[in-house]
């Protein structure tokens, strides 16, 4: 009888332990179903708002040339920043805090950390450009995108229209050789006040840019006309030369931000 007794309390262990398990075990699959859901939930609300930012993001280039386009959203999705290079003449007034720092640091702050944007200015022609090899230092930079003003107030005089646009066309070579997929586009340089031969030169490169299918930035049509005084409010003389003042460094730069930063 006793060891009935003992075989039943044995037998009566193990069920009570066998039940237990069970409801254990049935509490640690829902438990963990439930853990993934909520995995799978986070990384679908992740994947969603990633694809949110991208995409405003995306039309913030709506502007752009569409190869410079695809070229942005292939490097947001690796996580590598575009490069953008704006490259010229001291036209640029990067060290005077011109228009070129300020387009800098608007396309920095509406793109983050996807963009990665490199000023360079030379105080030459086209023609020392190339001869002085800086063409070598835009290279090194590795940019997707270059905004060029190509030296044309600094040629004004100094180098013909076709010697500067095969200039343009060596610029635009080494940078290709570097970057196969890389996006050139021309802008001038800040218009002069009842100026003769310089405008032709303006008209010669924009021209020159339509027959190259080159993207030609026209800020010229956002600053009053060149033959009236209205536009000395923009412009300044300063040691014999004429050069643009704040009003035309903020002018310049409104006029690249409202392009390169679509609303």
């Amino acid at each position: 009888m006793k060891n009935f007794l003992v075989a039943v309390l044995a037998i009566g262990c193990a069920a009570i332990l066998f039940t237990g398990y069970l409801h254990w075990n049935d509490k640690t699959v829902v438990s963990t179903v439930k853990v993934n859901q909520e995995v799978e939930s986070m990384e679908t609300e992740k994947k969603t708002s990633t694809k949110k930012v991208n995409q405003s993001l995306d039309d913030l280039t709506a502007n752009w040339p569409e190869q410079a386009r695809e070229q942005y959203k292939q490097s947001v999705e690796r996580e590598e920043p575009f490069t953008i290079l704006i490259a010229g003449s001291n036209a640029l007034g990067y060290e005077d805090e011109g228009w070129s720092v300020q387009f800098k640091n608007q396309l920095e702050e509406a793109f983050g950390d996807t963009i990665h944007v490199v000023v360079k200015s030379y105080d030459l022609t086209s023609a020392q450009f190339i001869l002085e090899n800086k063409l070598d230092e835009l290279v090194a930079e590795k940019p997707d995108l270059t905004l060029l003003e190509p030296f044309t107030l600094n040629n004004n005089g100094k180098v013909q229209f076709a010697d500067s646009h095969l200039q343009i066309k060596e610029i635009a070579a080494g940078l290709t050789e570097e970057n196969p997929e890389h996006v050139l586009i021309l802008q001038p340089t800040y218009p002069l006040y009842k100026a003769t031969y310089y405008p032709n030169e303006v008209a010669a490169l924009k021209e020159f840019a339509e027959e190259n299918e080159i993207p030609y930035l026209d800020h010229w049509t956002a600053w009053p006309d060149p033959d009236s005084d209205e536009i000395l409010e923009y412009l300044t003389e300063e040691n014999g030369s004429t050069t643009v003042n704040e009003n035309g460094h903020q002018l310049w730069a409104s006029y690249l931000i409202n392009y390169f930063i679509a609303k």
